[in-house]
């Protein structure tokens, strides 16, 4: 349905009784494109995790059940808190949510990067980075946060589609709860269509312009 949406929009003719007839094979073909996607942001995400989270152990740790028991403590800490989703507190030292440096790294290096399969033909992406697509990232920060909280080291392998799905159905609340607040709304907003323009710097637009805490997804409405 995807794809004859998208030939209905550029006006082109979709032939009569296609849909019926490739039905089973269009699923097929659009199933294994949903997992290809979510390979792809995976790999991009977990490239970013380490060196913005620093999930690196201290040079105090001497052996590899010190160093491990460290990583872990790091992602347990930024996951309690909730502190992988914010930035820098603002001009007037108010959380900055969803502001977190790795999130803006992981969005502009998968959504607007030059392959084949990047979002930023669309002219939404092209304005500001949609919401769903910013818990989609957030989602997968947290599932691979979550591996390391569990293993310490990356095992990225074994993170699979239930465990972003259900950060991601938490994370599109909490973004809703951050867009109705009248100081935290605005701003996220702003900071968003920031990070389009710095993504489509370069590009030639072709059109116009496991149990989880409520604490792993709370922005901080202050």
């Amino acid at each position: 349905m995807e794809v004859i949406a998208h030939f209905e929009a550029q006006g082109w003719e979709v032939e009569a009784g296609y849909y019926p007839t490739h039905k089973l094979d269009m699923c097929r073909l659009l199933f294994n494109d949903i997992l290809t996607f979510r390979s792809d942001l995976k790999k991009v995400a977990i490239k970013s995790l380490r060196a913005d989270y620093d999930l690196y152990p201290p040079t105090t740790a001497k052996t590899e059940e010190q160093r491990i028991a460290a990583v872990k403590k790091k992602a347990d800490d930024l996951l309690n808190t909730a502190r992988y989703l914010r930035g820098e507190p603002d001009g007037q030292g108010r959380a900055s949510n969803f502001a977190h440096r790795a999130l803006k790294n992981i969005c502009l290096a998968f959504y607007y990067s030059n392959s084949s399969k990047c979002l930023h033909q669309f002219t939404e992406f092209q304005e500001y980075v949609p919401y769903r697509a910013l818990a989609l990232v957030a989602a997968m920060v947290h599932a691979l946060l979550s591996s390391f909280r569990k293993h310490g080291i990356d095992n990225s392998a074994q993170v699979n589609s239930q465990d972003v799905d259900e950060a991601y159905t938490a994370l599109n609340e909490m973004i809703l709860d951050v867009l109705d607040h009248p100081h935290h709304g605005p701003k996220l907003n702003a900071m968003l269509t920031d990070w389009a323009q710095s993504g489509m710097t370069g590009y030639v637009m072709k059109h116009k312009p496991t149990e989880r805490t409520r604490n792993e997804f709370a922005p901080i409405l202050d």
